[in-house]
């Protein structure tokens, strides 16, 4: 990184990953193209996790090419005498996977319901499952930027 000085610590980059809630998703599609969606997340045993509709170009580009990136970013301020920007961010690179399985689903769901909007009373049902997408990406590598002072 060439700005060493606002360098984070792995952990410390996962960590702002895990407290934040919405991030782009970045991927690459079959023809070489690049694609970066916005979408909310939650960071469940390690994992980013997002849910969405079960078919369409995410899918689509992610069952050619699981290889994704995600950013989360936080503006904190910008400075009115230096017009400084103070922040924080995380970019995390992994691998892709749709989950398939009902009962993990159910879990990431809640799991995710729980980080988005903690205390609602929500239970996925079966037919929630059924047609609701998840995508978990395994972190391969994360690193994470900030500028927290004037």
């Amino acid at each position: 990184m060439r700005r060493s000085d606002k360098e984070l610590p792995a952990a410390e980059a996962m960590e702002f990953l895990a407290e934040a809630r919405d991030g782009v998703l970045s991927m690459v599609d079959p023809s070489g193209r690049p694609y970066a969606v916005p979408v909310n997340h939650a960071v469940v045993d390690g994992q980013i996790v997002i849910h969405c509709a079960p078919v369409g170009t995410k899918i689509d580009i992610l069952q050619a090419n699981p290889d994704v990136c995600y950013t989360a970013y936080r503006t904190i301020m910008i400075d009115p005498d230096s017009l400084n920007t103070l922040y924080v961010s995380a970019i995390a690179f992994g691998t892709a996977e749709l989950v398939e399985d009902a009962a993990t689903k159910r879990h990431l769901l809640e799991s995710m319901t729980e980080h988005l909007a903690p205390g609602a009373a929500f239970t996925c049902s079966d037919d929630e499952v059924a047609r609701t997408g998840v995508i978990r990406i395994r972190v391969d590598r994360i690193t994470g930027k900030a500028n927290r002072s004037r």
